[in-house]
């Protein structure tokens, strides 16, 4: 593929339309790199995104140049380190929330987002009763999944905390 490969992250944020990154994306591909990982949220006409990009070494600065020539972006760049495991590797994952309705799709959306290949889930309902009857719900659940062998698991398990406030993702993971 490349011969000599930088990786790094792009971290921006500010006032941008999606054809804004589409033209870094050509420029990004014209440039032979390639967008590992990206993460990009709008809302109104903001936008805030982490891009994880391997390129060769010497288009590592056309590249960034073309990130901070956009005038409405606030661009830091960092370097990052290369992720491998084995595509076979298989994670194991233990999901707890409080119980709520579409839980479940909240889950699969995010590990689909993550390019995760489900193989399976295993979710129980606990409902706590007090004096009065049902007072609170719990969700419990146990993954398993494989991801693409550049992707952290650390990432994957953030992305899946920040889905509520007090959920926890643990990796049991042996």
């Amino acid at each position: 593929m490349m011969s000599e490969s930088t990786l790094f992250i792009v971290n921006f944020s500010g006032e941008a339309q999606p054809t804004s990154l589409k033209r870094l994306a050509l420029m990004s591909h014209q440039s032979h790199a390639r967008w590992v990982v990206s993460k990009i949220n709008y809302l109104d006409q903001q936008v805030a995104g982490l891009i994880k990009i391997e390129c060769p070494t010497d288009q590592v600065n056309a590249i960034q140049q073309a990130f901070l020539s956009e005038p409405s972006l606030t661009v830091h760049f960092a370097p990052a380190t290369p992720i491998k495991h084995p595509e076979e590797e298989v994670y194991e994952l233990r999901f707890d929330t409080d119980e709520r309705s579409g839980i479940v799709s909240e889950i699969t959306h995010t590990l689909e987002k993550e390019r995760a290949q489900i193989l399976s889930i295993h979710s129980h309902r606990v409902f706590l009763a007090g004096e009065t009857g049902i007072q609170e719900g719990m969700f419990t659940s146990r993954l398993s999944i494989q991801i693409p062998s550049e992707t952290n698991i650390q990432d994957i398990i953030s992305e899946l905390q920040a889905i509520s406030a007090g959920t926890r993702v643990i990796n049991e993971t042996l």
